[in-house]
């Protein structure tokens, strides 16, 4: 699956030096054995989509018997050059010796051509530089005061005008995907007890009165304590609250009920066709409530960027959720994290909350069709207008243009 992450800064990069060292903060975290491609977009020389995939993707055949090289450099490509470029940055990381420029062995040398290559034929002048912890250079930059044998320093990229400002903009850097994925697990007994309210909360689905009401208000109730925090300030929520709050989302349309919640706004609060679709009331109500929520993920011409309070409340809580209870409750609150991370443009936290989710159940229909769309590099609909956007504004700009 390629990690795509759009932008929500507008960042304007001087030269290759702030393009590197503004991938990882767009990421999220350090890549490492990764390729990278960067479109760069418009005379403001803007940065727009970044992807990425494991080196270990272009390793031997695809099912077809397709090299599997040709496929991931495709699946780059397609990404790169569907954003409106003007030019694409092809960016390798690996903790290997820095190639010398010509060296044909290199593995990710082999990746970054066969990438580039694949760029190059829809979009002509593509660049390709390579990062190691010793040091960075052009991937076959032969000019000893551009690119010396042993690269430019790291130190140039760490301490960049671009590195500076994103940390000014409370950005941050995990040490890898791996870091920046983690959940930290509650304690123990937390999750003894979490695990119990869960039972109990599902035995009593049949029975007891008002049980969906109960478990929305439970909802509100975290989101409301979580949003209310100061930055920084970390909120407890009990464990037995997020053991009954896991066990209503295994109720399929509880969870749908959740989603029209994160996806509305002041404006469009729905908390009525919240409670109907919860409650299986399936009507044009319901069925106009669900269209709206669509429309402002997917739709582009009624897309909005997620409400950073409320999406940033409920994020925490489904959070809480995962730390709390066991593998087999994790699908439902994983995949409206994975949903939730793709609407806001970042792919990498998208795929990999939905690889978990699907990890734990292969089945789960929600996810696979997240996943389908990050697969076919489908961005989010406020990207794709924003893009659109973009295209015309250059369109305009060029027709300006004096002719000789």
């Amino acid at each position: 699956m390629v990690a795509m992450n759009t932008n929500a800064i507008t960042v304007r990069v001087r030269g290759p030096q702030d393009l590197i060292a503004f991938v990882p903060f767009r990421l999220g975290y350090q890549p490492s054995e990764s390729v990278v491609v960067v479109s760069v977009r418009g005379r403001r020389q803007t940065v727009g989509l970044v992807a990425r995939l494991d080196l270990a993707a272009f390793d031997g055949r695809c099912t077809d018997g397709r090299p599997a090289a040709e496929a991931a450099a495709e699946s780059l490509a397609r990404v790169a050059t569907r954003d409106g470029a003007d030019r694409v940055v092809v960016v390798g990381y690996t903790g290997a010796a820095l190639p010398a420029a010509g060296d044909a062995g290199a593995r990710v040398r082999r990746a970054m051509e066969v990438t580039a290559a694949r760029i190059e034929a829809h979009l002509p002048g593509t660049e390709s530089w390579i990062v190691t912890p010793g040091g960075y250079r052009a991937l076959d930059c032969t000019d000893p005061l551009c690119c010396p044998a042993e690269g430019r320093p790291v130190e140039d990229i760490v301490h960049s005008r671009i590195a500076a400002t994103m940390v000014l903009a409370g950005r941050s850097v995990a040490p890898s995907r791996a870091d920046r994925l983690r959940i930290a697990r509650a304690s123990p007994e937390a999750r003894r007890s979490a695990g119990r309210a869960a039972g109990r909360w599902v035995n009593a689905r049949a029975t007891a009165p008002g049980w969906v009401e109960r478990s929305l208000e439970e909802w509100r109730v975290a989101v409301r304590r979580t949003g209310a925090a100061e930055p920084g300030e970390i909120v407890e929520l009990e464990p037995a609250m997020l053991g009954r709050l896991a066990a209503a989302m295994e109720d399929r349309w509880v969870r749908d009920a959740l989603l029209l919640w994160i996806t509305a706004n002041e404006e469009t609060t729905d908390d009525d066709a919240v409670l109907r679709t919860a409650q299986r009331r399936v009507d044009t109500e319901t069925d106009a409530a669900a269209a709206r929520a669509m429309a402002r993920i997917v739709d582009p011409a009624g897309a909005t960027r997620p409400d950073d309070e409320r999406v940033g409340a409920a994020v925490r809580v489904l959070e809480a959720v995962v730390a709390h209870v066991p593998r087999a409750r994790q699908p439902a609150p994983l995949t409206l994290l994975g949903l939730v991370a793709w609407w806001g443009g970042d792919g990498a936290m998208a795929s990999g909350r939905l690889d978990a989710a699907l990890a734990i159940d292969g089945e789960y229909s929600l996810a696979g069709l997240v996943t389908t769309a990050l697969d076919a590099g489908l961005p989010p609909g406020w990207v794709r207008r924003e893009t659109a956007e973009l295209l015309r504004e250059q369109a305009q700009e060029q027709a300006l243009e004096p002719t000789s």
